[in-house]
């Protein structure tokens, strides 16, 4: 199989069986990360192009094809009849004259520049209107451009960097890689400021929804005691082997007969500021899903104000207030700036820190709340 193929491959599986693509991609090639990755970063915009040159309809699986040919020849560094001739080889017999011609079309420079924002960035019409009403059009441009950026996991590090990386300018012990991440464990800046964050309240963490467990050892590296709960044994299985305590429970009714001085509760949400890493993600929500959240996120809360007797971090890696500000509107605040690594601090907004990707990092929103034995 071609690495085109493969590409196709993981594009259909991703597009039509709700497959995710950071778990597809893990061990994949450059080539074919990067063509995957580009073409559910700039897929409504490789429509717009398509369909203006079309000016047809399309079934699926031709679709498919044209995408992959448009987004080497409107945004990689490859040869033009390569991508072409390679890419119609995938089309359907009875549509290879038709890929031919649009595909050719394309890189004759005849595609049409779209004009609207959420052409241009690749977003969907009600993300970039609900980013522009919360940020204004200037940041939410900022915002969207960002999420377009091909960006490579970054890693925990101890002791020299690994070739191929640069440290954070974020936090502490953590490196941006501009390669493949096999070999190393991957967390995002964002993730590990939000753990600094927790870590710098106390040495006493519960963690309440710890899956992947990147948030756990970020802790455990700046001498936070750690428990890790989640509800899912599958998910914490990275920090099986990694000296950590592991509690497997429903968040919301977890079985600790103790409080802790910090909860650290980063909640399920919809992960609109991920979107830059998890580009299929701004396909599949939509705007009345992101109140669908805010049930667990609240319930999650309860729980975690309950269990701790100091501080509680609560945290998503949502840019959304439905997610964010309403969900924490009930508590006591404390300004979240004392805790956050130096590298953050523009960042944090009247006490709160709102993180969001043009900073390089994934998008991430943090309150500190204080609970009501502390009150």
């Amino acid at each position: 199989m071609s690495e085109r193929q493969r590409a196709l491959h993981l594009l259909r599986r991703i597009e039509h069986e709700s497959a995710f693509a950071s778990l597809l991609l893990h061990n994949e090639s450059g080539f074919v990360r990067t063509l995957v990755l580009g073409v559910l970063r700039w897929r409504s915009r490789l429509d717009f192009a398509i369909d203006a040159l079309a000016k047809r309809k399309i079934e699926p699986e031709v679709r498919d094809v044209l995408r992959v040919g448009a987004y080497q020849l409107l945004f990689m560094d490859v040869a033009k009849y390569a991508a072409v001739g390679e890419t119609v080889e995938l089309a359907p017999h009875r549509a290879r004259g038709f890929a031919n011609a649009i595909l050719r079309r394309i890189a004759d420079g005849k595609a049409p520049e779209p004009r609207d924002l959420a052409t241009r960035t690749a977003h969907p019409d009600w993300l970039i209107a609900r980013w522009t009403r919360m940020y204004g059009a200037e940041r939410a441009a900022k915002i969207a451009a960002a999420d377009q950026v091909l960006s490579y996991p970054d890693i925990i590090i101890d002791g020299d960097l690994p070739p191929d990386a640069e440290p954070s300018q974020l936090v502490e012990g953590i490196a941006k890689l501009h390669g493949s991440s096999a070999g190393f464990y991957g967390i995002d800046e964002g993730s590990a400021v939000i753990a600094a964050i927790a870590a710098a309240t106390s040495d006493d963490v519960l963690d309440l929804a710890a899956a992947p467990g990147g948030k756990t050892r970020v802790m455990q590296k700046r001498g936070a005691h750690v428990v890790s709960n989640d509800i899912s044994l599958t998910r914490l299985r990275p920090l099986i082997g990694a000296n950590a305590r592991i509690v497997v429970s429903d968040g919301r009714n977890a079985p600790f007969r103790r409080k802790f001085k910090t909860v650290l509760l980063d909640a399920p949400c919809s992960a609109t500021g991920t979107i830059r890493k998890n580009p299929e993600l701004k396909w599949r929500l939509r705007d009345a899903d992101i109140a669908t959240f805010a049930k667990l996120q609240r319930e999650l809360l309860a729980s975690a104000m309950e269990l701790a007797s100091e501080t509680v971090v609560y945290s998503t890696c949502s840019l959304e207030p439905e997610e964010n500000d309403e969900v924490v509107k009930d508590y006591e605040r404390v300004d979240v700036a004392p805790f956050a690594p130096k590298g953050v601090q523009p960042w944090i907004e009247n006490g709160v820190l709102r993180l969001t990707p043009e900073s390089g990092a994934d998008g991430f929103t943090a309150f500190a709340l204080r609970t009501r034995m502390a009150r």
